[in-house]
């Protein structure tokens, strides 16, 4: 672990990420790109975003039905792109 880096845009160190938990800037991600890889791998279990599939079709009934099971699965991302679904739906409805 290289607790040396150092962002050169905003100045934070990696250690004052290990400290903080957050990153100083959009800048840090590419700084302490060595690190980061292995944390996201640890946390999330990939290194790269992946897009969930939610159903462009069904009614609002169906679509809160999945939200409910997604967040009983604990599946939270999924959760959030149904959760944003339903919103666009009902916002399109008004």
């Amino acid at each position: 672990m290289n607790v040396s880096l150092i962002c050169s845009q905003c100045g934070q160190t990696f250690a004052e990420f290990q400290k903080s938990g957050l990153l100083g800037c959009a800048g840090c991600y590419p700084a302490f790109a060595s690190e980061l890889t292995d944390i996201f791998k640890r946390l999330h279990g990939a290194t790269q975003h992946c897009l969930v599939d939610v159903p462009k079709q069904g009614t609002l009934a169906d679509l809160e039905a999945q939200l409910r099971d997604a967040v009983s699965r604990e599946a939270y991302e999924e959760a959030r792109d149904i959760r944003d679904h339903i919103l666009t739906i009902k916002n399109t409805t008004l």
